[in-house]
């Protein structure tokens, strides 16, 4: 067999990628310091470092300062434009789902996103969006979405604080709640008939990176804005994804 030309740090990568895969060291599981690599494959300490570098920029761990680095999932959402607003329209109490139990396939019992909800005036950015005047009133929504106490993805979203305040859409026991946004709305009589987003790809920001548990890579951002006939009446601005925990799926018929 031919000796391997590649650099050492690339083969010592490699070989701790295939335990990730195999399940030797699990999500969440601590990830070998670079003294343990440097003892277990008898190299420098330089070089265990490379190969920690090159398995960050894959992805495949993350590294928190002062606590080291841990396994990071691959637990990717399918979203499929042409069906996922439907499990939110479909929502029951009987049988609750949201657009983001359609993504990752989850019961409901394992839907639990954190939330903090605040009032705000709207921003220019998201005043435009909303179609209304800078400084109205809104009521806003920090979420963040885990799956087996993972987080795989973050959003900001804003409904008018004239239709929401005062009512349990605006408090803490709105989340989770069967149908999402749309479920939201339709409690207080309003019903969703279109969904416009938009998508980006972009580096992520300081909060994000850290929430996200991301030490290198992109991110998608999808802007959304949910319409009630010609009336915005829910805007997210915006829904962030680390760039490799999400498929997007669309169907066009022609």
């Amino acid at each position: 067999m031919e000796a391997d030309p590649r650099p050492r740090y690339a083969q010592i990568a490699d070989e701790l990628g295939r335990r990730i895969d195999a399940g030797i060291l699990g999500n969440g599981m601590p990830f070998p310091s670079d003294k343990d690599i440097q003892n277990e494959f008898q190299v420098a300490r330089n070089t265990a470092r490379q190969a920690l570098d090159v398995l960050r920029a894959q992805g495949r761990i993350h590294t928190i300062k002062g606590r080291g680095s841990f396994v990071r999932p691959r637990i990717p959402a399918r979203r499929l434009a042409s069906s996922r607003y439907r499990a939110d329209v479909d929502s029951t109490q009987e049988r609750p789902q949201t657009s983001v139990t359609h993504d990752y396939g989850l019961a409901w019992g394992q839907h639990n996103p954190d939330a903090v909800i605040t009032e705000e005036p709207a921003t220019a950015e998201v005043a435009e969006l909303f179609e209304v005047a800078e400084g109205t009133p809104l009521v806003r929504r920090d979420l963040v979405f885990r799956v087996d106490g993972w987080p795989t993805h973050m959003s900001t979203s804003y409904y008018l604080a004239d239709m929401v305040a005062g009512t349990w859409v605006a408090g803490p026991e709105s989340e989770p709640a069967p149908g999402g946004a749309i479920g939201h709305l339709a409690s207080l009589g309003v019903r969703v008939t279109r969904v416009v987003e938009t998508v980006v790809s972009r580096m992520p920001d300081a909060r994000e990176a850290e929430t996200l548990r991301m030490s290198a890579g992109p991110v998608l951002a999808i802007t959304r804005k949910m319409l009630a006939g010609e009336r915005v009446v829910e805007v997210a601005r915006e829904i962030v994804y680390p760039g490799d925990g999400v498929q997007l799926e669309y169907r066009i018929d022609l």
